[in-house]
């Protein structure tokens, strides 16, 4: 191990060096703000989908999405977890998310290998994520997202239930040692968060300042491997 790294609580390895990443921006205005606080951003493209996608269209999109922004998600929105096998085998060179929320599209997202289930509570009386998900999370290397958007968005009573879900969640995933990254899935400049918020919110979750910080530096840096 090089003395730039340290150990983290499990023995995860972190950088010492910082290297900020923003996984899920789903603006162009919130790009180009999470861009002054950031080193790296994914701009998120997303996709609500009820039945299979225009692919040429889709496609096409995501090429000139990759041109103008570089590192590209693509967010699938469904209640039918057949459409997620389907993305998943027919568009490369993108990250693939799915949003959280409803059990059948978690497990089904986690079994086809996306690269990340973000907010798997999202909508939801529970946290959506149990202990055999947190399993086959780790086994088959898929990120959770700590998403911060729908925390501000709900109303105080459901912050709570948001925030107890997220902590649920995480403690699932710091036992299991499943990828993570912490995010503010700004769909607008106003939600965007810098490093600091998102670690303090990564540690209202029950993280340490180590885990929180590779939430937004190591386990990214990973992720985007797949990409080159």
């Amino acid at each position: 191990m090089s003395t730039d790294q340290e150990k983290l609580e499990g023995g995860e390895v972190s950088f010492s060096r910082d290297h900020f990443v923003e996984m899920d921006i789903r603006s162009e205005d919130a790009y180009e703000l999470s861009k002054e606080w950031f080193d790296e951003v994914v701009f998120t493209k997303k996709l609500v989908l009820e039945s299979s996608p225009d692919w040429f269209a889709l496609k096409e999109e995501l090429r000139a999405l990759r041109q103008e922004y570089g590192k590209v998600a693509l967010l699938i929105v469904t209640r039918k977890p057949s459409l997620i096998r389907e993305i998943k085998t027919r568009v490369s060179k993108v990250l693939i998310y799915v949003q959280g929320g409803d059990m059948r599209v978690n497990r089904t997202a986690i079994e086809a290998g996306v690269d990340a289930v973000v907010c798997p509570c999202f909508g939801r009386k529970d946290p959506g994520f149990d202990h055999i998900l947190a399993r086959l999370a780790a086994k088959y290397g898929v990120a959770i997202g700590f998403s911060l958007s729908p925390v501000l968005k709900a109303e105080p009573y459901e912050q709570s239930h948001l925030l107890r879900f997220q902590a649920e969640i995480w403690r699932l995933v710091c036992r299991y040692k499943v990828p993570r990254f912490i995010t503010s899935s700004a769909e607008g400049k106003w939600e965007v968060r810098g490093p600091r918020d998102l670690m303090s919110f990564g540690i209202n979750l029950g993280m340490g300042i180590p885990q929180a910080r590779a939430g937004l530096d190591f386990y990214p840096g990973r992720i985007l491997s797949k990409l080159k």
